[in-house]
């Protein structure tokens, strides 16, 4: 195993970066769902990050689209994943508890 700076292994994500962006972003386009397409960013971030993890680790890529494609595909695979036991909710604040009561005592100050 080869021994490297911090830095080195920095110049190398930033080539690999460059070098595979659009790799990365095809493969998780074309796992995502179309209504999900918004997500392709964030989930390339989070390859990024995962391949930063992997190098910091003292790994070598030697075939960096085969690798950078598996990690995009994973990565899919697990937002999917959590997103069926995440349930997203929106609420009105205002309307329970507290903030209900807050809220409409603010209206009658208004309405006055």
């Amino acid at each position: 195993m080869e021994h490297r700076t911090d830095q080195e292994r920095g110049k190398q994500l930033a080539a690999l970066v460059v070098a595979h962006t659009s790799t990365v972003q095809t493969v998780i386009s074309r796992a995502l769902r179309p209504e999900d397409r918004h997500l392709v960013e964030d989930l390339a971030q989070d390859v990024w990050l995962t391949a930063w993890q992997y190098l910091l680790r003292g790994n070598t890529i030697t075939r960096p689209a085969g690798l950078l494609a598996t990690m995009a595909r994973h990565r899919v695979t697990d937002h999917y994943r959590s997103a069926r036991v995440r349930r997203e909710v929106s609420t009105d604040p205002t309307a329970y508890g507290p903030l209900a009561t807050a809220a409409a005592g603010a209206r009658e100050l208004v309405a006055a």
